[in-house]
């Protein structure tokens, strides 16, 4: 490997792991605030709900806490929080609730024996 690739790695490398944010002691909470208005810009609403993160972190820099913002189906956005700071952010006016983002487990077993299905079968049909 040449000198300039090996640098170019190096440097790649720094890059990306000196760009992750330090998430520990955080978990993803989605925190909801309700519908829509109909006046409502994507735009505002994202730099709200920054706002919203830097008064419970105390942190200037929050990018890099949220997760997604939910500013086109609902007012909403999910975010890496220690406990404390999603008790703080479900204690403001504007914020309807606040919980911790959950995983779904399925069987894969139970899914590939059929046992999760849409529930309608030849035999349940009955003739028109």
């Amino acid at each position: 490997m040449n000198r300039f690739t090996m640098f170019l790695c190096l440097f790649i490398f720094l890059m990306v792991t000196s760009s992750q944010a330090n998430h520990e002691g955080r978990k993803v909470y989605i925190i909801y605030m309700g519908a829509l208005s109909s006046s409502s810009h994507y735009v505002t609403i994202k730099r709200h709900h920054l706002s919203l993160l830097r008064s419970v972190t105390g942190e200037s820099y929050t990018p890099s806490l949220i997760v997604a913002n939910y500013g086109k189906s609902f007012d909403g956005f999910a975010a890496w929080l220690t406990e404390d700071e999603s008790n703080k952010l479900s204690a403001m006016p504007a914020v309807v609730s606040v919980f911790p983002k959950l995983k779904l487990h399925t069987d894969v077993d139970m899914i590939k024996d059929g046992a999760i299905d849409s529930g309608v079968r030849s035999q349940n049909l009955a003739p028109l």
